[in-house]
């Protein structure tokens, strides 16, 4: 059955999850300019001194034209706007703020379980602990949902819980213009060896992962984000392999601006349960290191073959895609006409999917934007819609134990088929 007439009032309402979103991509340019009227913050100075948007003002309209721009021209355009953005975000209460406004504007749409991922050493300054940072969104985060957990429909258990996880970031790609942190990290280390200094600094967000969950935060999980092409995953096995050994759940930006082979590290190299976008899974001409034996390229059909291996082990191992619609039109040129996107080759292969923002504020998106999108593309059916909504909840890394999690699972099924019966 088609859901191509589906209201969108009733896809607000179905319950949704949002795994792929970046709190600092989350900071509306409205909540920018508070922060830093705030914290006496001059924005058009920062604009000079990171050479990014050429403020003349620092006001909203301004932000809005030239940082949270419509279209971006490449993936590291993309990416340029966050370093303006986490000059607001280094104090506790800029961040307990900004994380209290981003569950709202979630719970608002409808989505009831989110996990929110933020790179702690972007934040990081003298005087502000890696606990401190983490604790500070969390208390903004845990505030939205008491308050929205206090209402009559959840607490008679009309409605399930709403619920979230935190996600640690560690980054592939890192410079000396990236925060207080990585500053010191380049002063306090003889060369440029990109590679070994990222490689350490994703350690150290590997063990505040662990330290934030012996100290009881809903800390669920490790990710690794930024520039793919020349800075590979397995560059920061020991992060992944750390995290693995200790029942760490993992997450890796793979296969967004760089091939199969990305994909494949994440998920054979590093452990990767979840993949961030894989939209370049399918493509054969992707595929630029892989070899035969005795050197030579590969063929067509065994670079078909290559491909098929790795989707079946995505598929037999139940790893999911974070699959960003919108994001993906913004940083890929090819997928400009997201009807070319390989959202149905998914579908095709039976992989699951976890339909997600990345960035709600620079992608000017939101989840139900991206179900809306996605039915109307991809002509989905009603047991489309009710898998991708629902595999969200079992894809995600819960903060709580396998029975807790399937409970809550069960509310939400109950709740979605209410909406949909409605």
């Amino acid at each position: 059955m088609s859901i191509q007439n589906i209201d969108r009032s009733i896809l607000k309402r179905i319950p949704k999850t949002d795994l792929h979103v970046h709190l600092d991509g989350s900071v509306p340019p409205q909540l920018v300019v508070e922060l830093a009227k705030e914290q006496n913050i001059d924005l058009v100075q920062v604009s000079k001194d990171l050479g990014i948007g050429d403020l003349q003002h620092g006001t909203v309209d301004e932000l809005e034209e030239k940082i949270f721009k419509d279209k971006y021209d490449s993936l590291m355009e993309y990416l340029i706007p966050f370093e303006f953005i986490n000059v607001v975000l280094r104090t506790e209460e800029a961040l307990e703020k900004a994380a209290y406004h981003f569950a709202c504007d979630n719970y608002k749409e409808g989505v009831r379980y989110f996990e929110c991922r933020f790179a702690p050493q972007k934040h990081w300054k003298p005087g502000l602990g890696w606990i401190e940072i983490v604790a500070a969104i969390n208390k903004g985060l845990e505030r939205a949902a008491k308050q929205y957990n206090d209402l009559d429909a959840v607490k008679s258990g009309a409605e399930p819980e709403y619920k979230y996880g935190i996600i640690l970031c560690a980054m592939r790609m890192i410079n000396e213009h990236m925060g207080d942190y990585f500053k010191k990290l380049f002063d306090l280390h003889v060369g440029s060896d990109l590679q070994n200094l990222s490689s350490m600094a994703s350690m150290e967000v590997a063990k505040l992962v662990y330290q934030c969950q012996e100290a009881g935060m809903p800390v669920v999980g490790f990710d690794l984000a930024g520039r793919e092409d020349g800075f590979p995953a397995d560059a920061h096995r020991k992060a992944f392999l750390y995290c693995y050994e200790r029942g760490i759940n993992s997450t890796c930006h793979a296969g967004e601006a760089y091939g199969p082979e990305s994909i494949k590290s994440a998920v054979k190299d590093c452990y990767a349960r979840r993949i961030g976008h894989g939209t370049q899974l399918f493509r054969k001409g992707s595929i630029y290191h892989k070899r035969n034996p005795d050197g030579s390229e590969l063929s067509k059909e065994e670079r078909r073959e290559y491909i098929r291996g790795i989707v079946q082990w995505i598929a037999d191992n139940r790893i999911t895609l974070e699959v960003c619609l919108k994001s993906n039109s913004q940083t890929l040129p090819e997928y400009r006409d997201l009807g070319k996107h390989p959202f149905p080759t998914f579908l095709k292969n039976k992989l699951r999917i976890a339909l997600s923002t990345d960035n709600r504020a620079i992608s000017h998106v939101s989840v139900t934007d991206e179900y809306e999108r996605a039915i109307k593309l991809f002509n989905l059916t009603d047991k489309q819609l009710r898998n991708i909504a629902i595999g969200g909840f079992k894809a995600s890394f819960f903060p709580g134990t396998y029975a807790e999690k399937r409970a809550y699972i069960s509310k939400v099924i109950d709740f979605y088929d209410g909406v949909i019966a409605g």
